[in-house]
């Protein structure tokens, strides 16, 4: 491998292309966070599976579009498409819980709206269970829709694009990596 005049260095360090730094994957997972976010009360493509959730039961979505199903609270949405968003409360507690050099994850850790999400997750509301209903955010095989995955993967390739041109820089090779 050749190595940098004098330094004994290599001429381009593979270890420092592909490593990520714990801000890179901050910034990212804040990002996810918002996209996933979006996407759910966006209603279209909200499920893992980047499809529609399955519709509210029609005693529901009557309330729901009459500003009643929040008994007592402020309601945030009156849609009849499911949004998973009555008062905001559960979604807006979605957030980044961990940021690593090499990983990141979010979720919720409020016990009262993460008892919400799984319910939506079982398809439990209320004293109801309905599995038909369920409304899948996340799952082992379908961690985030396939259109923030690719999201993730464009930043990550960005990211790899940017440490080659500053390694390239460091050993006075190039200044610019273009991608296509």
């Amino acid at each position: 491998m050749p190595l940098l005049p004098g330094t004994g260095e290599p001429l381009i360090s593979l270890a420092k292309i592909f490593s990520f730094s714990s801000a890179f994957f901050n910034s990212l997972a804040k990002n996810v966070v918002t996209m996933h976010r979006r996407q759910i009360r966006q209603k279209r493509k909200a499920s893992h599976t980047s499809r529609p959730f399955t519709p509210y039961t029609k005693k529901y979505a009557e309330l729901k579009s009459q500003g009643l199903a929040a008994k007592g609270r402020q309601q945030m949405s009156n849609s009849t498409v499911p949004d998973l968003t009555l008062t905001g409360d559960m979604l807006n507690s979605m957030k980044v819980l961990h940021a690593g050099r090499d990983n990141f994850s979010y979720g919720i850790t409020d016990p009262v709206q993460a008892a919400k999400m799984e319910g939506n997750q079982l398809g439990v509301f209320g004293k109801s269970v309905r599995r038909s209903k369920k409304r899948i955010v996340s799952s082992e095989n379908n961690p985030m829709p396939k259109e923030i995955r690719e999201m993730v993967m464009e930043e990550m390739s960005k990211q790899v694009v940017r440490q080659i041109t500053t390694e390239l820089r460091r050993a006075g090779h190039g200044y610019k990596v273009i991608t296509i």
